[in-house]
């Protein structure tokens, strides 16, 4: 005991106690590293896989897919574009009195399958003309045109009337206006951008 505490050697007590004090640090150094190779070897996560893992880390949230709200689902009917359809107008009577009142026949159909057509007073409306002169529209009347909703087909078309007062028109169709005076008019429908064919009509 008094050897270890009294080193016995030809040279100086302090070289002794130095040596001694590196064996020390050694000795520690060594325990630390052993500990921590066996105290680290498991459960530890490689922080490269970590950060490839969907949803790992924190905020990280795994992207979700949300359906087109535009889509059609299966065996929905597309609703009818204009370059859908074809459309035809008619007047009930070639020749009417001035002051008289005038329906006009309408009829859509598909121009091959089927869609379903949205009849309303912004898709299709019915314009009566004097020359270059607009004598009444239906966009200025819209309670003229009677909305409704009609599947088209292969001979299922749509057929309905637009009525016109014999009056020009204002927009917001307010009463009283001027009665169309005798000569010959013409009128023509037209349903989302596709227009039908002019016809001609006589107020006498």
């Amino acid at each position: 005991m008094s050897s270890l505490l009294r080193p016995v050697g030809h040279l100086p007590a302090s070289v002794y106690w130095f040596r001694r004090g590196l064996l020390l640090v050694a000795l520690f150094a060594l325990v630390f590293v052993l500990l921590r190779v066996i105290g680290g070897g498991g459960g530890g996560e490689d922080p490269q896989q970590a950060s490839m893992t969907p949803g790992a880390g924190s905020g990280t949230n795994t992207p979700t897919t949300t359906p087109s709200s535009g889509t059609t689902t299966p065996g929905e009917v597309a609703r009818c574009a204009g370059s859908d359809i074809r459309i035809g107008v008619a007047p009930a009577t070639r020749t009417i009195l001035a002051g008289g009142t005038l329906n006009f026949g309408i009829v859509i159909g598909a121009l091959s399958g089927s869609c379903k057509a949205e009849i309303d007073p912004t898709r299709l409306t019915l314009t009566v003309m004097s020359g270059n002169d607009r004598i009444w529209t239906s966009a200025h009347c819209q309670k003229a045109v009677t909305k409704a909703t009609t599947v088209l087909a292969d001979k299922t078309d749509y057929t309905g009337n637009i009525r016109w007062d014999g009056r020009r028109s204002v927009a917001g169709c307010t009463p009283g206006q001027t009665i169309a005076k005798p000569g010959t008019y013409t009128a023509q429908a037209e349903y989302d951008g596709r227009a039908s064919a002019i016809q001609a009509f006589r107020i006498s």
